[in-house]
C-alpha cells in the first residue's frame, strides 16, 4: 500500500471506546496499522476475526519473541512471557493452576476480598482532607494485597506500584524502562522462592512443587514464570477498578440501582468487562503461513494485533455497544481472551471486581468524581489502561 496507515494504538482511555476502534469494529474487521516501532501490522477488530485469530494456531504467540518478527514495541517479550502456558504444562504446573485459579479455589474468598477491601477502604474514606486520590488510596494498595494473599507472597522487599506497573510499559520508552522493572520483580520473586518452598502457601506454593520436581527450570527461569502470574494478578484488579469506577461515576443511575438492588452486582461487572477498554494496545500475534481472516490475506510472518476491546464493542453481536446495559440478554464479551490462550483466572478475576465494587457502594453513601469525567487524565503507552489519578469525593452512609 501506498498511503500510510494510522498509528496504532489510537488512544489510552479505559472509560471509553476510542472512535477509531469501534469504527473498525463495525466496518473494517481487518485493517493495516503502525506499531509504536514503525512496523506495518494488522488490526484484527471485529468479534468473529478475533475469534478466529485467538482460536488458530497458525497466528503464533511465541514468535513474537522472535528477534526477525515485526515488533509491537521496541522490546521482544521473553519466552516465559509468550509461551507461559507451555512452560506451566511441560512441568506439571497446569493442573495447579487451574485449581488454584478456579471457581473452587480457596486463596481468595468472598469474605477475605471483602475483609481486605474494608481494610484499605475505611481508612481511606476515614481522612479528614477531599478531594483524594482512589488509585494511589485504594486501587493501588488493595491490588497488592489482593496479589499477596492469592498468591502466597509476601510484601517484604516487594517492589514499589511504579514499578510493577512499570513493567507494563510500552512504546518509546520501554526499552529502558521495562528491563529494570522486570529485574526489580525478578530479584524480589528470586528472594520469595525459599520460603515458598518451606510454607507453601497461596498458588505460589502449589505451583512450586510441581516445578522442582520437573527440574527442567532454572531458578530465573521459575522467578519469571511467578513474576508474569504477580504483574497478571495485580494488573487485573488495578485496571478494572480504575475504569470501572470512572465509568460508574459517569452513570450515577446505575449506581442508585446497584445500591438498590445489590444482586444485580455479578451482571453489571460482567457488562463492565466488556464495556471498559482493558488493552492500551493489542494481543500481538505472528502468522506461521499465509492465512485469509475477514477476506484478507495475511502473509507468512506478519504480525497480527488482536483488539479484544475493539470485538466487545462490535455490534454485529452487541447491540448499541456504547451502550453501559446490565439488561443485555447475552454478553458473550471476549475480555479473558479466547480460545487456547483464555485467561485462567476468570473466575478470581470476577469475583474481586464483584465483592470489591458492591464493598465499595456499602461503605459510601455518595461517591463522585471531583473533576469533569473528560478532565481524568489516563497513562499513556502501557498495556493495560489506567489513570493517572482519579480525585474523588464521598460521604460515609
Amino acid at each position: 500500500m501506498s498511503q500510510q496507515p494510522p498509528r496504532f494504538p489510537f488512544c489510552f482511555e479505559g472509560d471509553r471506546i476510542a472512535p477509531e476502534l469501534a469504527e473498525r469494529a463495525a466496518h473494517c474487521p481487518v485493517s493495516e496499522v503502525l506499531t509504536n516501532t514503525d512496523n506495518r501490522a494488522w488490526l484484527i477488530a471485529g468479534y468473529e476475526e478475533v475469534r478466529t485469530v485467538l482460536r488458530d494456531r497458525r497466528f503464533s504467540l511465541s514468535l513474537t519473541s522472535d528477534p526477525d518478527a515485526p515488533r509491537q514495541d521496541p522490546l521482544y517479550p521473553p519466552p516465559t512471557v509468550t509461551d507461559t502456558l507451555t512452560y506451566f504444562q511441560r512441568t506439571g504446573m497446569l493442573p495447579a493452576l487451574h485449581r488454584g485459579l478456579g471457581p473452587a479455589q480457596q486463596h481468595l474468598t468472598a469474605g477475605t476480598i471483602a475483609d481486605l477491601v474494608r481494610g484499605v477502604l475505611r481508612p481511606f474514606l476515614a481522612r479528614e482532607e477531599q478531594p483524594a486520590d482512589l488509585i494511589t488510596g485504594f486501587v493501588f494498595p488493595l491490588s497488592r494485597l489482593l496479589t499477596f494473599a492469592l498468591l502466597g507472597v509476601t510484601p517484604d522487599g516487594c517492589p514499589d506500584d511504579s514499578v510493577l506497573f512499570g513493567i507494563f510499559r510500552t512504546g518509546p520508552d520501554s526499552g529502558e524502562r521495562v528491563p529494570a522493572c522486570w529485574e526489580a520483580g525478578q530479584t524480589y520473586m528470586l528472594a520469595q522462592l525459599p520460603r515458598l518452598r518451606r510454607r507453601r502457601e497461596g498458588l505460589l506454593g502449589e505451583l512450586i512443587g510441581p516445578a522442582d520436581r520437573a527440574g527442567t527450570l532454572a531458578e530465573e527461569e521459575i522467578a519469571d514464570l511467578f513474576l508474569f502470574l504477580l504483574i497478571s494478578q495485580y494488573g487485573n484488579p488495578a485496571t478494572f477498578l480504575g475504569a470501572a469506577v470512572a465509568a460508574l461515576m459517569r452513570h450515577p443511575d446505575l449506581v442508585d440501582r446497584l445500591r438498590a438492588e445489590p444482586g444485580l452486582m455479578p451482571r453489571a461487572v460482567d457488562e463492565l468487562l466488556r464495556w471498559t477498554v482493558f488493552l492500551g494496545d493489542g494481543l500481538a500475534r505472528v502468522a506461521r503461513e499465509d492465512v485469509t481472516v475477514g477476506g484478507v490475506r495475511i502473509r507468512r510472518g506478519e504480525l497480527v494485533l488482536v483488539s479484544t476491546d475493539a470485538a466487545n464493542h462490535d455490534p454485529r453481536v452487541f447491540p448499541d455497544p456504547q451502550r453501559l446495559d446490565i439488561d443485555r440478554p447475552e454478553n458473550p464479551h471476549l475480555r479473558f481472551s479466547h480460545g487456547r490462550h483464555r485467561c485462567p483466572g476468570r473466575s478470581v478475576a470476577a469475583l474481586q471486581a464483584e465483592v470489591t465494587l458492591r464493598t465499595l457502594l456499602e461503605e459510601t453513601g455518595d461517591l463522585g468524581l471531583a473533576v469533569p469525567p473528560d478532565a481524568v487524565v489516563w497513562h499513556p503507552y502501557h498495556a493495560i489502561t489506567l489513570p493517572q489519578s482519579l480525585p474523588v469525593r464521598w460521604t460515609r452512609p
